[in-house]
């Protein structure tokens, strides 16, 4: 198996509202087509297909999309992959379905063609696998957000997306912009007690160092964004 990480979150908010920035993860297996964890938003997609294609990935080629969850800036490029079989838990969908025009992070006018496409498994239990790979129901932050939990390269890996958002979550085990706050931190307890490496929704990938003394929450690499406005000669650089 080999983990790419295709895109590292980034926790940051603006004057005007959240920016969305996610991770997503692809997999790959021996023998088997390409997986996908997570999508990203619609302001990412060329650069998704892009950072594809230099993994030597077609969109066509990709077997599996893993929605974490239903919302915009980690499910709305299901699209991109017509062949994929896409995989949502049972409580997200009743979530969109239920919650959809109050949770307005929920892209609800998409889910229609998504459940209409005979290519929509769901997922269903607190726990399971799918194409070799173990997930676990860790909700909170909606009320069917699943994450991956691997183990790799000899460490346990939770591709945990909003389960676990940031650096600040995972260390304090506060949470905000969640749906149901005290099954947030349950989910964030779990990651916590049974993970070596974190790929947090919106943060850098975070690494847990466990001694009798303490815990401690590292993070592996800096969080690195350049922006540009056409006008302005000297680019921005954001890091966290």
């Amino acid at each position: 198996m080999e983990i790419t990480l295709l895109f590292q979150g980034f926790p940051g908010r603006a004057s005007r509202g959240f920016l969305g920035w996610s991770s997503c993860v692809l997999i790959r297996q021996v023998g088997k087509p390409p997986v996908l964890f997570d999508t990203v938003g619609f302001n990412e997609r060329y650069t998704l297909l892009s950072r594809l294609e230099e993994c030597g990935v077609k969109p066509e080629e990709i077997g599996t999309v893993l929605i974490s969850h239903f919302h915009f800036d980690h499910a709305v490029n299901y699209p991109l992959f017509p062949n994929a079989t896409f995989y949502l838990h049972e409580a997200e969908v009743a979530h969109i379905e239920e919650n959809g025009d109050v949770d307005l992070a929920v892209p609800a006018q998409m889910y229609p063609a998504l459940r209409d496409s005979g290519r929509l498994e769901i997922l269903s239990g607190v726990s399971g696998v799918v194409e070799g790979l173990p997930w676990r129901l860790t909700p909170g932050h909606t009320p069917g957000l699943y994450s991956l939990l691997l183990d790799y390269q000899g460490k346990k890996w939770a591709l945990a997306s909003d389960a676990v958002k940031n650096i600040s979550e995972l260390t304090s085990g506060d949470v905000a912009d969640t749906w149901d706050d005290e099954k947030s931190r349950e989910s964030i307890r779990f990651i916590k007690q049974w993970a070596d490496i974190v790929v947090p929704g919106h943060d850098r990938v975070l690494e847990i160092k466990r001694t009798d003394e303490e815990t401690k929450i590292i993070p592996t690499q800096d969080s690195k964004i350049e922006i540009s406005i056409p006008w302005v000669e000297e680019k921005f650089r954001l890091k966290v």
